[in-house]
């Protein structure tokens, strides 16, 4: 009996290791970086606020897509000075359809090598890629993640074209901004689950603030995206 209960509590003692081991930083580098390769399909959410001494306008979009076959449905949503405004777009293969408001529906031919999405999934990974040297990791709570306050210029470049940030004026210098992110990868398939990035910039001529939150859901499992009867019909 005694030799059983050894033998139970070895067993344990293992399994409990086993389940308690954490992927080290270079797996999860090395994961995350190509879990791209594995994507197909995703809903995301994004909210971008940009605000200044004057107002503060906040884009909200929530996307489902397939990227092969090329499919979407994309809701845009707008706010600023109290008004909200919301374009409703879906595409299936080239065909394009899109909604303003309570307006009539439209209908077009994507351009030759028009992207389904932007910034795709691909995209944000490369962000990441490009600032993860910079980045603290941590594999402590329910996620992994990879975070960074300060400013670098090469940092601010990766976020800049994707999120295709513009900001007025060239002569805005490092010392005058700073920047922070977080990316949070789930623990089970690698997959980036959330993104918050944040941009301030402060000199003379006034103050800048920039907030971009992604979140991605339903990775490879999204149901058909089919354009709706009526704008088939409004542009038949």
């Amino acid at each position: 009996m005694k030799k059983i209960c050894a033998l139970l509590a070895v067993s344990l003692f293992f399994f409990l290791v086993a389940c308690s081991q954490e992927a080290s930083e270079e797996e999860v580098i090395e994961n995350v970086l190509n879990s791209h390769r594995d994507v197909n399909q995703y809903a995301a959410n994004f909210n971008i606020d940009t605000s200044d001494v004057a107002k503060t306008i906040s884009h909200n979009i929530e996307v489902n897509l397939t990227e092969d076959p090329a499919a979407l449905h994309q809701i845009l949503t707008i706010e600023a000075d109290g008004e909200e405004s919301s374009v409703n777009t879906y595409r299936v293969n080239d065909e394009i359809y899109t909604q303003e408001e309570d307006n009539p529906w439209g209908k077009r031919e994507a351009e030759e090598d028009e992207p389904l999405f932007t910034p795709s999934y691909r995209d944000v990974v490369s962000v990441l890629e490009n600032v993860i040297d910079y980045a603290e990791f941590d594999s402590e709570g329910g996620t992994y993640t990879f975070s960074y306050e300060g400013f670098e210029r090469e940092i601010y470049e990766a976020f800049e074209g994707p999120f295709n940030i513009l900001l007025g004026g060239s002569d805005i210098a490092d010392e005058d901004m700073s920047l922070g992110f977080t990316f949070e990868v789930n623990k089970s398939d690698y997959y980036i689950e959330n993104l918050e990035y944040n941009l301030s910039v402060e000199n003379e001529t006034g103050t800048v603030n920039i907030n971009i939150q992604v979140n991605y859901d339903d990775i490879n499992d999204i149901n058909e995206i089919e354009v709706p009867d009526e704008a088939i019909e409004e542009t038949s």
